[in-house]
C-alpha cells in the first residue's frame, strides 16, 4: 500500500536553511566512531567466521564478512512530495505485477514465478507515469534525487547511525527524506521491483547495435522468496537467501533456490535501471535508453525540453556515468562514456549518426566529476573508434566545443588545487545566471572519479575496505588541498538552482548521490552512510528552495534509487555505541 507520512506544523525552515557546512566535519562531532570501528574491525577480519553487526550476501550470521559484492534483485524504497505526484497510480490495485498482460508489455515476455494478485508492489518502470502525471496535473519543478545502491537496509542502517534509534520495519525514521511532511506536501512512501529484462547483452560501440544471448538471465521478482515489501522476506526467502543474488549466484546459492522449486531472476545495473524511470522502458543491463530490440528511447527530459522546460544533472560521481547519463543519453553501452557525455551536452555522437536518434539541445547544467581522469589504452577500446584524447568522460576537443569562450553554451567550471571548489562553482553559477548560459561543473582530481568519501560520523576519513584476495585493507585518504577543491553535493545542487530557476521557468533537476554505491560495492558501510548523509544536506538545500520560492503545489520531488546490495543488518542496536 501507498504509506502517507502524517503532518506535524511546518519543520523548523530554520534548520533546513541554515548554511551547511562544506568539507570538514559536518554538524557536531561525535565522540564515538562506531561505525568506522565496526567495519575497519571486518575488514582487517573479513575470512574470520564470527557473528557480526551487520554482513554483505547470502551466507548468514556466524560466517564470514562477504560473499557478494554487487547489485541484489531487492525492491528499494520511492519518497515523493507535492499534491501532483500520486504513488497511487502504480502502487496497490494498479501494481502492474496483479496482471500478466501488463507484466509481458513491461518486460517483453512473461516473467517466470512474477505474478502475484496481491502486489502492493510498483515496477520501477512505471516511475515513468508518476513523475509525467504530475508535469500533465501543472507542476512547474520535478526534483529527482538518487541514492545510488540505497536499499531499504541501507537507509535503515544510514537512519540507526544518524538517530541512535533503532527500527526493524516500515518506512522508518531519522532521515530528512523519511521525516520531513511539510503541511501541504502530500509525501507518498512505497516500493519498486526493479529488475531488468536481461542480464546479459552483445554490444557494438561503433555500429550501436545489441544482441541479447540466448544464455541471458531473464528478470522478475518471486515473492514467495524476496517478499511482499523491501523489510518483509518470503515464506521461502529463509531457505533461497541466494535468490537475491541473481546472477551473482553461487551453486550453493543455486541449490538454495531450486531446493524450493522456484528460478533465479537476474539483478538490474544502474544504466537501464536510471534510464527506464525517465523513459518508461524496461531493457537490458548496460542500456542506456536504448531498448532490447536497440531502438533508441526518448525519455521525460526529453519531452519536458520540447515543451520548454530546462533540465540538469548534478552527480557526486562522473558526470556520464549510469545514473545521470540515464536522465538523457542513449547508447547501447554504460562504458562508452565520451559519447554519452557528448549527448547531455547537446553534441553529435555515435548513435546519431549510426541511428539516426535525435541531436538533441543537451542539458541546461551538467555538473559531476570526472577531471583529469585521462583515457588509457583499454578505454579506447571500450569505447570504440571515436574515443579521442582527453579524460575517459569528456575529449579534449569537446571541451574546447561547448565552453563559452570558445563560442559554446555554457559556463564552464574545473577542479583547481588551491582554490576552493565550492566557491569557484558559487561565482560560475552567478555568471552563469548573469549571462543567461549553460553550466558545466567538471570536478574531481586524478586518482579521484568521485567527491571525497564522506563518512558515517561527517568525517573524510573512511574505514578500510574489507581485505581481498590477499591485499591488504586501504582506506581512501585526502590532503586539506584535495578536500578544498571539490564543491559538496549541496553546493552543486545551490548552484544548479541558480542557472535553472527563473521566474516562470519550468525545469526538471536530478540530484544523484552516487557514492552509496561505490561503498556498497566495497562492502564498506561507513562510506555509504557517509553518502547517504551529503545526499540529505542536497534534500535539504531543495526543501529550503521549494519552501522559500515555490510550494509543493508548483514543485514535486521524488527520492529513490536504482538498485539495492545485499547488506544484511544481523543486529540494529549494535549499530549504536555500547553503553558507558
Amino acid at each position: 500500500m501507498i504509506r502517507h507520512a502524517p503532518r506535524p506544523a511546518r519543520a523548523a525552515v530554520a534548520v533546513l536553511a541554515a548554511s551547511l557546512p562544506a568539507w570538514g566535519i559536518s554538524g557536531t562531532a561525535r565522540a564515538e566512531d562506531r561505525l568506522k570501528e565496526l567495519q575497519t574491525e571486518y575488514s582487517t577480519r573479513a575470512e574470520e567466521k564470527v557473528d557480526r553487526v551487520y554482513h554483505f550476501g547470502s551466507q548468514g550470521p556466524g560466517d564470514v564478512f562477504s560473499n557478494h559484492r554487487s547489485h541484489s534483485n531487492r525492491q528499494i524504497p520511492v519518497y515523493t512530495w507535492g499534491t501532483k505526484a500520486d504513488l497511487g497510480l502504480i502502487m496497490g490495485p494498479a501494481s502492474s505485477y496483479r496482471d500478466p498482460e501488463k507484466l509481458r508489455a513491461i518486460y517483453g515476455f512473461l516473467p517466470e514465478n512474477t505474478v502475484n494478485p496481491e502486489a502492493e508492489y510498483a515496477d520501477q518502470s512505471d516511475i515513468r507515469k508518476v513523475l509525467e502525471s504530475a508535469a500533465e496535473k501543472g507542476a512547474k519543478h520535478i526534483f529527482i534525487v538518487w541514492f545510488d545502491g540505497m536499499d531499504w537496509p541501507a537507509t535503515q542502517a544510514a537512519a540507526i547511525v544518524k538517530s541512535r534509534k533503532v527500527y526493524t520495519e516500515g518506512k522508518g525514521s531519522g532521515l530528512i527524506f523519511q521525516d520531513y511532511a511539510a503541511p501541504g506536501s502530500n509525501p507518498q512512501y512505497g516500493w519498486v521491483v526493479t529488475s531488468p529484462t536481461y542480464d546479459r547483452n552483445q554490444v557494438n560501440v561503433d555500429e550501436q547495435t545489441v544482441t541479447i544471448p540466448a544464455n541471458s538471465m531473464k528478470g522478475g521478482y518471486d515473492v514467495t522468496i524476496a517478499g511482499p515489501n523491501p523489510w518483509t522476506p518470503g515464506p521461502h526467502g529463509a531457505k533461497a537467501p541466494g535468490y537475491l543474488k541473481g546472477q551473482g549466484a553461487s551453486d550453493k546459492d543455486r541449490e538454495g533456490v531450486a531446493s524450493v522449486g522456484r528460478s533465479l531472476h537476474a539483478y538490474t545495473d544502474s544504466s537501464q535501471s536510471a534510464a527506464e524511470i525517465v523513459s518508461g522502458v524496461k531493457a537490458y543491463n548496460n542500456s542506456v535508453n536504448v531498448a532490447d530490440d536497440g531502438r533508441p528511447v526518448p525519455t521525460l527530459f526529453h519531452a519536458l525540453q520540447e515543451r520548454g522546460w530546462k533540465a540538469g544533472t548534478v552527480t557526486s560521481v562522473p558526470f556520464p556515468h549510469a545514473s545521470p547519463a540515464g536522465m538523457y543519453a542513449q547508447n547501447v553501452s554504460r562504458e562508452d562514456y565520451q559519447d554519452l557525455g557528448r549527448v547531455m551536452l547537446g553534441l553529435p555522437s555515435i548513435i546519431h549518426e549510426k541511428r539516426g536518434a535525435p541531436v538533441w539541445p543537451g542539458l541546461d547544467v551538467v555538473m559531476g566529476t570526472g577531471f583529469n581522469t585521462r583515457m588509457e589504452p583499454q578505454h579506447f577500446k571500450r569505447q570504440g573508434e571515436n574515443a579521442a584524447e582527453g579524460s575517459i568522460f569528456l575529449s579534449d576537443a569537446d571541451r574546447r566545443t561547448i565552453d563559452v569562450e570558445n563560442g559554446g553554451k555554457y559556463t564552464v567550471v574545473e577542479t583547481r588545487l588551491g582554490a576552493n571548489g565550492g566557491e569557484l562553482l558559487k561565482a560560475a553559477a552567478a555568471e552563469a545566471a548573469e549571462k543567461g548560459t549553460r553550466l558545466f561543473g567538471f570536478f574531481g582530481e586524478k586518482g579521484i572519479d568521485h567527491l571525497p568519501y564522506r563518512t558515517a560520523d561527517n568525517r573524510y576519513d573512511p574505514a578500510p575496505d574489507p581485505v581481498r584476495a590477499g591485499v591488504e585493507p586501504k582506506a581512501a585518504t585526502y590532503t586539506q588541498e584535495q578536500l578544498d577543491s571539490q564543491p559538496t553535493l549541496a553546493q552543486m545542487t545551490d548552484a544548479a538552482l541558480r542557472v535553472l530557476a527563473k521566474p516562470d521557468q519550468k525545469f526538471i533537476l536530478f540530484v544523484e548521490s552516487g557514492d552509496v554505491d561505490f561503498g556498497l560495492h566495497a562492502n564498506n558501510l561507513d562510506v555509504a552512510v557517509g553518502a547517504v548523509h551529503s545526499g540529505e544536506d542536497a534534500i535539504k538545500r531543495i526543501i529550503h528552495w521549494v519552501e522559500t520560492n515555490s510550494n509543493w503545489d508548483d514543485s514535486v520531488m521524488l527520492v529513490s534509487s536504482d538498485h539495492g546490495h545485499y547488506l544484511v543488518i544481523d543486529d540494529p542496536a549494535g549499530l549504536l555505541p555500547p553503553p558507558k
